[in-house]
């Protein structure tokens, strides 16, 4: 093997160093990552990323100077997006899906580089046939990368690249199999090549399976309901093959650990709950296509081991556009001219490791990407669960016991449930949101990371709702602080404007008005419980006119 400094002594920047068994490698000049003892490892299908050189294997649509608009511009586009999710994520290795070629990731791995995040060694596999290959960008050196051939049409090649931390050897296989269209022979086909390259290596290798599976964490389950490509009368590439079940159920780490010898693996996923489990959205379903997978080994006392409970998708706002993956547009439903917005159809995920032995917790790891800046109204765009948002200048328009309402000038208000502990009622702050929950369909904050406060202290009324027509049950308004308003209040409900009605809901029986009639209502907030409501929780807020 090279040393860094010879390479950089040798070579200029971008000059092959070798080529081993049909893998490209790329080492880049600059900051070697040093021997971190805890290292995050991603994937990510970024959905075609195609160069500008015509060399007749792309897709129709990623023809450059064609007729659906591939180009320079496009390119441009998609490479900055697909930077931003990289520099979030902030892996130290990760695993791509869905590169055309070298040209393709050097243009990304460039504007990485940039942008400060540098990886200097990267790897792809050889043509083999397909559009689009594997690929991996590494901090830390590789010494050996090779395709692992797989047989089948149109199947493609699984990237074997040997990355080496502090001197010590980890084992990546980047994978991307058939499509779920695709009969689950072609997918068995995968799973093969890669269990015998898998059982090829010494007992007790550290190694860790990760990509495009094209099958979910418990495909063996999916073909009970949906028989669709079944033509393997059940088994599956996944869970049978690369062994993610011991008999009738999947793998868990106790059982990686009472029989080491039997080569199992543990797939990540089974960490979350299962309303979580998923990067890819089939017709509007939710799949676990892509995966990572760990061995025994990784659960020992020696080499590297897996920091228990550090497994999630990366997903912040950005990534969703009204609800769904905001995926790279295109017209014609995805099938015409590049409309230069959009990210990618998936998800990444990622996982941390690090240096020495094992340990279980029931935790989850502090291990997260970089904090992601946001807006309040970006997080009624986010997934619910553990976040990482920092959010500047945030002021505290409403404060009940360990319950808030923060607000930013220009921006949508959020409720703070049973976190407010730290925030006082008009103070500013700087906040990193780890925390989100949404119950009966409103979305709350319920965990931070941090809460810094500013110099400044401001004043609630002017972030207060005042607008004396507007439909308090509109859309949007949910968790605003109305400053005053005036309407008649009947059975439960509160008419402002007369033919406007939103339901009352009172935190005790007796802060309701006894009879019909006239009210004004101040500094109480929209709440939503599967439907709007105003929610009186002190004396102050309601007020009988006479």
């Amino acid at each position: 093997m090279i040393s860094p400094d010879t390479r950089k002594n040798t070579f200029p920047p971008w000059v092959p160093i070798f080529w081993l068994h049909l893998a490209v490698v790329f080492f880049f000049p600059g900051i070697v990552a040093g021997a971190d003892d805890v290292f995050r490892v991603g994937s990510y299908n970024i959905e075609n990323l195609f160069d500008l050189t015509h060399d007749t294997t792309e897709y129709p649509g990623f023809v450059p100077g064609a007729e659906y608009g591939w180009n320079h511009d496009m390119l441009a586009i998609k490479a900055e997006n697909i930077s931003r999710v990289l520099l979030d994520l902030n892996a130290h290795v990760v695993a791509l899906q869905e590169v055309e070629s070298m040209e393709a990731l050097l243009y990304l791995r460039d504007l990485l580089r940039k942008k400060g995040l540098n990886y200097p060694w990267a790897a792809i596999t050889e043509k083999d046939g397909t559009a689009v290959r594997c690929a991996l960008l590494s901090m830390h050196p590789i010494v050996e990368s090779r395709d692992i051939v797989v047989a089948g049409r149109n199947n493609r090649n699984i990237l074997k690249v040997v990355v080496e931390i502090g001197g010590t050897p980890l084992v990546l296989f980047v994978n991307h199999w058939r499509s779920a269209n695709s009969p689950e022979s072609l997918r068995v086909l995968s799973a093969k090549a890669l269990y015998d390259a898998v059982s090829a290596l010494p007992l007790g290798t550290d190694y860790i399976l990760l990509g495009d599976f094209n099958a979910n964490y418990n495909e063996f389950e999916r073909f009970r309901a949906d028989t669709a490509g079944n033509d393997t009368h059940g088994r599956t590439g996944i869970n049978h093959v690369l062994k993610t079940m011991d008999g009738d159920r999947l793998v868990d780490p106790d059982r990686l650990l009472q029989t080491p010898e039997k080569r199992l693996h543990y797939n990540l996923w089974l960490e979350l709950e299962a309303a979580r489990r998923w990067s890819y959205l089939f017709f509007g379903r939710p799949r676990s296509i892509d995966n990572i997978l760990v061995p025994a080994a990784l659960y020992d006392e020696k080499g590297f081991s897996y920091l228990d409970n550090s497994f999630d998708t990366f997903d912040p706002h950005y990534l969703f556009q009204g609800g769904i993956l905001f995926r790279w547009q295109r017209a014609d439903r995805g099938k015409g001219r590049h409309l230069g917005s959009g990210y990618s159809d998936h998800l990444p995920i990622y996982a941390c490791f690090k240096t020495g032995g094992f340990t279980f917790s029931d935790k989850d790891a502090p291990c997260y990407p970089a904090s992601v800046k946001a807006s309040i109204s970006d997080l009624y765009e986010s997934k619910t669960g553990p976040v990482r948002y920092e959010i500047e200048n945030v002021t505290v328009i409403y404060k009940h016991g360990d319950n808030a309402v923060i607000k930013r000038q220009g921006d949508r208000a959020i409720y703070v449930y049973g976190a407010a502990t730290d925030l006082d009622l008009g103070g500013s702050y700087h906040i990193i949101v780890n925390r989100l929950n949404r119950y009966y369909g409103n979305l709350q904050v319920t965990g931070f990371e941090r809460v810094l406060p500013t110099a400044d202290r401001r004043e609630a009324s002017p972030l207060l709702f005042n607008d004396p027509k507007a439909d308090l049950s509109a859309p949007g308004l949910e968790n605003e602080v109305v400053s005053t308003r005036v309407g008649r209040y009947e059975d439960g409900w509160f008419y402002s404007p007369p033919e406007r009605a939103i339901r009352v809901f009172f935190r005790e029986e007796a802060l309701a008005p006894d009879r019909s009639g006239q009210i004004a209502i101040r500094n109480a907030r929209i709440g939503f419980h599967r439907n709007p409501q105003i929610v009186i929780e002190k004396k102050s807020q309601i007020h009988p006119l006479h």
